[in-house]
């Protein structure tokens, strides 16, 4: 069996935050019973919080909660990062200047992920726009926050409004196979 992860990533490269914030959610999602409060390996490779019991009030089917494997949980991530789709691929990354499809050509994330800028540079046109305006297909994520579930099923869509509404921003969602 491998894992999957469900990505919850704001739309923008750098979202302003502290502490404050990662934590305020945090307390929320305890608070609601959605994972435990203290971290444990409940995640590959990391630290992370349990899933809990509360968990099945914001999935689509709470029947398929993985309770019963040891990699099951949320995992808070506070640097630049790119969310991607792991062995899900990626069918088109179209360039909003040019609207042709680069995932053949030759693109760098490098730049962006070191922090030295926002922008993807279009391999085809030689323009360069911020990385949230291109149209990833299959969503990708680039932000210094994101919340990962681990081996979740689908979180129902009230959820994922009332993240963004706790964070003030739009949120990609983030589907990846490992």
């Amino acid at each position: 069996m491998s894992d999957y992860t469900i990505s919850l990533v704001p739309k923008v490269s750098r979202y302003v935050f502290d502490e404050v914030v990662v934590n305020d959610i945090l307390k929320w999602l305890v608070s609601k019973d959605i994972v435990k409060a203290e971290l444990s390996h409940c995640i590959l490779g990391n630290l992370g919080y349990a899933i809990s019991d509360g968990a099945q009030y914001i999935v689509s089917e709470p029947q398929f909660l993985p309770y019963q494997l040891d990699t099951n949980g949320l995992e808070i991530t506070t640097e630049r990062t790119v969310f991607d789709t792991g062995q899900n691929g990626i069918d088109r990354i179209i360039c909003p200047s040019c609207t042709e499809n680069i995932v053949d050509n030759e693109w760098d994330l490098d730049s962006w992920c070191q922090g030295f800028t926002n922008n993807l540079l279009c391999p085809i046109c030689s323009t360069e726009s911020e990385i949230q305006q291109y149209v990833f297909e299959p969503q990708w994520g680039f932000c210094n926050i994101g919340f990962t579930f681990w081996n979740w099923p689908e979180l129902k869509p009230e959820f994922i409004v009332e993240l963004q509404e706790k964070l003030n921003c739009d949120l990609a969602v983030v589907r990846s196979h490992i």
